[in-house]
């Protein structure tokens, strides 16, 4: 089959045509497309190492699920370029439907509320299993930066 779709794909005027036969997978090995995110846990339970945190905005943010869950109106003064908000308040009734196809990480702007959304899974969907939250007060600003603390 394979050296009938590379053959065809000669006849149509393609050259140096290359099948992989393990499909996009093997492709996104080969090619260095393999964006899969190695997190690192922080100290506490179900945290996320805050310098593998930063290095996964800074690189890869589309690699992750970021969910933050504070309120719309905090949210609009300020939130990661990437994130997507469901206040925790929402979350509960979001989770049972959530397809979890790449880590979640939750933040908030202190880690409490991000903390209790990371429960809230172990208790509604133990199956997600790569679940992260980041324990640290965070300072958003409206073009997108951020500042990052350890929380006390």
């Amino acid at each position: 089959m394979s050296h009938q779709s590379a053959s065809l794909a000669e006849k149509m005027g393609y050259t140096d045509v290359k099948v992989f036969e393990g499909g996009y997978p093997e492709w996104q090995k080969i090619a260095g497309a393999d964006k899969s995110v190695q997190i690192k846990g922080g100290s506490e339970e179900g945290s996320i190492d805050l310098a593998v945190f930063k290095q996964i905005l800074a690189e890869n943010p589309d690699s992750v699920l970021l969910i933050d869950v504070r309120d719309p109106d905090e949210y609009a003064t300020g939130h990661f370029k990437t994130a997507v908000n469901i206040p925790s308040d929402l979350l509960a009734a979001k989770l049972k439907t959530m397809q979890a196809d790449k880590p979640i990480i939750f933040v908030c702007a202190t880690g409490a509320r991000s903390g209790e959304a990371y429960y809230m899974v172990q208790d509604i969907r133990s199956d997600i299993k790569k679940v992260y939250y980041v324990e640290a007060t965070v300072t958003y600003k409206p073009d997108g930066s951020f500042e990052l603390k350890t929380s006390p």
